[in-house]
């Protein structure tokens, strides 16, 4: 697919002379033994947990099972991957996005690096993972920042880099030097998490992009928050009611949440033969909570960091002691459709931002800082 489409563009463009370098390392990251399974049901038919199907996906550093040498998408007898050593082989069998990097980055260091120092314009076509792989090496983003991030297909995405190859902000240099105004598009927070990357497309078809993903995020948050009060059932942390039970006046404060549905699309983790009367002590589910969010992973995710102040608001204001497996399933649906739009960052037309005293700020001091280095060299 890259080479279909790094032809179609440079047809497209008039310029099907330009040399083109292919390599194994702009290969998309190889997912082992999910390899050609739909992603949304590999879980099932594979025999997975959801939930850690869907962080082999999205961490940095998680890797999803190793790929055997009867699978049938098995690249070892090859003809393209003759040159590759043992060692190199055994390590394409599975890689998480961090197993990818040490597989891409050689060559970036090697050949495109090279090649934009001495004045070339590079176009990269590969797969999500090997840009994604390329933004967070190229702009420093952390791992944790890294897996929120997204990378619409079929969009350009430009990078504009200084002498010592560091991304140059895509806004400050032509508002500021040059006196034009900037085209594309970026993510509002893209200051915060260091991203200087700009698609150039269109708009509406890249909004669209982001709210599947953002679906998809959060879709992943609602599996989190399901595992959790499915652990505290397995275990037998459930709390019965007798008819004369002298906490059986707190029946009343179980569900009081309005009933929520949740879209068509939008499928729910929660099974449909699920024991709905099932009950929980809110203090356990919050602790439970509490407990999976001292991970780094999850520290941050919104639903959870929902969840955990709508747990804490039923005990400590409305005294609310227990919860049923339906409240609860509601609860997470209502945060669930609460957040649309909040997970993943949506885009914003790079003349539209609102930070531009900031951004000339920045550029006022780089100039500074470049003739203070030059004074320094003379």
């Amino acid at each position: 697919r890259a080479s279909f489409s790094c032809n179609m563009a440079l047809n497209g463009s008039k310029q099907h002379w330009v040399p083109v370098t292919k390599s194994w390392r702009l290969n998309e990251r190889h997912y082992g033994a999910l390899q050609g399974y739909n992603k949304d049901t590999a879980y099932r038919e594979l025999g997975l947990d959801q939930e850690l199907v869907m962080q082999m996906r999205r961490s940095y550093d998680v890797r999803p099972p190793r790929m055997n040498d009867d699978h049938p998408y098995w690249h070892g007898n090859d003809r393209r991957y003759r040159k590759l050593s043992k060692e190199q082989l055994e390590a394409s069998r599975a890689e998480s996005l961090k197993d990818t990097a040490d597989r891409i980055m050689p060559y970036y260091n090697s050949i495109i690096g090279p090649a934009l120092r001495s004045g070339n314009k590079c176009l990269v076509v590969s797969h999500a993972n090997t840009i994604r792989t390329l933004i967070k090496n190229i702009d420093g983003i952390s791992d944790e920042d890294i897996k929120g991030m997204s990378i619409p297909t079929g969009i350009p995405l430009l990078y504009r880099l200084d002498k010592d190859l560091r991304p140059v902000c895509p806004v400050t240099e032509l508002e500021f030097r040059y006196m034009v105004e900037p085209k594309g598009y970026t993510w509002g927070t893209d200051m915060e998490h260091g991203f200087n990357g700009v698609y150039l497309g269109d708009l509406e078809r890249l909004q669209d992009i982001q709210r599947k993903r953002d679906t998809s995020n959060r879709n992943w948050q609602r599996i989190i928050l399901y595992n959790i009060a499915k652990e505290l059932q397995e275990d037998g942390n459930s709390v019965k009611f007798g008819g004369k039970h002298e906490n059986a006046k707190d029946m009343s404060k179980l569900d009081r949440a309005g009933v929520v549905k949740t879209h068509g699309h939008s499928e729910s983790p929660f099974p449909k033969d699920l024991n709905r009367k099932f009950v929980f002590e809110t203090r356990q589910l919050w602790f439970k909570l509490h407990e999976k969010m001292q991970c780094p992973d999850y520290g941050n995710m919104l639903l959870l960091v929902r969840m955990k102040d709508e747990l804490e608001h039923r005990m400590y204001h409305r005294r609310q002691r227990f919860l049923t497996f339906a409240g609860y399933e509601e609860l997470v649906n209502k945060l669930h459709l609460d957040a649309e739009g909040h997970v993943v960052e949506p885009f914003v037309a790079l003349s539209e931002r609102q930070d531009r005293e900031e951004r000339q700020k920045l550029y006022v001091e780089s100039i500074a800082q470049g003739l203070e280095e030059e004074s320094l060299i003379r």
